[in-house]
Formats: structure tokens, sequence, C-alpha cells
């Protein structure tokens, strides 16, 4: 496949790539949650910069989750509901596998940041490009607690600033955790097409815990 389109929404902040044949066209939105004022704009303004026309388009990719419950649900619907219009697969990629890819080379955890509100983050632990602990929601102190085994720890991912650099020794804060990741997201998301093929029609977000308006109407549940 040579013309794939990403769309990362899992945080305040939107990521777009495109991939024409053997080139790249890249967006980042760094302006809050407008996710849906602004994600079908940004894809027709990529499919312009790069002279494509949407039926062009042989794969579609998006963020499965952890995240914002509201970002994550207007990304995967957006690629889900295009993937149909079109006729075309898609497929998705856990938030912090992609946040995580490129820092093999780091010689300690690499820990993905995404902030989940209530003082408390969806993150992960890496090693060498190998998931050691799965994504789950954790308070800053539980997140040290993993790594506590480690002298040196990468905090990486939109968040990764949140985290108290002082906690302890050996903390290093990724000053490009802010940078747009959605072409390690389309890069992974095709890798899982080809091992996997097409995710189902009925396939849905990763959510770590329920969203307000569920504890609003059912309940917190732990």
């Amino acid at each position: 496949m040579r013309n794939i389109l990403a769309v990362d929404t899992a945080s305040s902040m939107m990521s777009l790539a495109l991939k024409k044949e053997d080139s790249w066209f890249e967006q980042t939105i760094d302006d809050g949650l407008k996710h849906s004022e602004t994600l079908m704009n940004t894809i027709i303004s990529l499919l312009e910069q790069a002279d494509m026309k949407r039926e062009e388009l042989e794969l579609l990719v998006c963020s499965e989750g952890p995240g914002s419950f509201t970002g994550l649900r207007i990304g995967m619907s957006t690629i889900k509901g295009l993937a149909f219009g079109l006729g075309i697969p898609h497929s998705a990629v856990v938030t912090t596998d992609y946040l995580a890819a490129g820092y093999d080379y780091f010689p300690g955890a690499v820990v993905p940041v995404l902030d989940a509100r209530k003082k408390r983050f969806f993150s992960a632990v890496y090693d060498r490009g190998k998931q050691v602990s799965p994504a789950r929601d954790l308070t800053e102190d539980e997140i040290f607690e993993l790594v506590k085994d480690y002298s040196t720890i990468l905090f990486t991912g939109p968040d990764c600033g949140m985290i108290n650099k002082e906690y302890r020794e050996g903390i290093c804060i990724d000053g490009n955790g802010r940078s747009g990741r959605a072409r390690q997201l389309l890069t992974l998301g095709l890798s899982r097409f080809q091992k996997e093929g097409p995710l189902p029609d009925d396939y849905g977000p990763l959510y770590l815990r329920q969203s307000e308006a569920e504890i609003a109407l059912y309940g917190e549940k732990r």
C-alpha cells in the first residue's frame, strides 16, 4: 500500500500524516480539543497539498487509545466513516505504542504520558522498544513505582511536561514531546494491517476508565 492517511486525535494536540507513494505530508495543530472543528478541513488540506483525491487512499489509520474520550471518538468515527464511504480498510494503534516509537536507542525506561485529568495519567513503560508495562490509568506515584528499578527514565508524549522532574534522579523530559507523532502512527498502523488485516466494523476505542458522562449517569465503578 502506497497511499495512507493517519490521524492522531488522542490528546489536545492533533497530528495528521499522509503518505503518497514515497512522499510525506504532515500537519500538527496544537490548539486544544477542537478536533471536531478542524479535522476534516485538515484532511482536505493535506490531500490538496499532495495533489491527491480521497479515492486514491488505500488505508486509513487512527489512534486506538487511551487518550481523550472525545478526541478518540472523533478520530475513530471520522476514519471509520471515510473507510466505509471509500470502501477501503482501516487500522488503529495503541496510543502509547506510537508515542514510544523511535526511542529504542534510549538506555532506560521510555514512558509516554497523556493527561488523564484528576492528577492521573494514561501511561505505559517501554524498554528498548519492547513494552514492559501495558497502557494504564495511573497516578504519578504509581508511574514511578513501575520504573523504580531503572536508573534513567525518558518521559515523552504530549503531556510529559506535567511530570515532576525533581521527583528523583535520572529523569529526562522529552523536549519534543508535543511534536506530531502521526508518521509513527501511520507506520505502525500499516504494520498491524499487514499482520492482522482490516479491523472489524464494530471495533471501538480503548477506554481505560469511565467518561465523566458515564459517571454522571451511572456512578463511578471501580
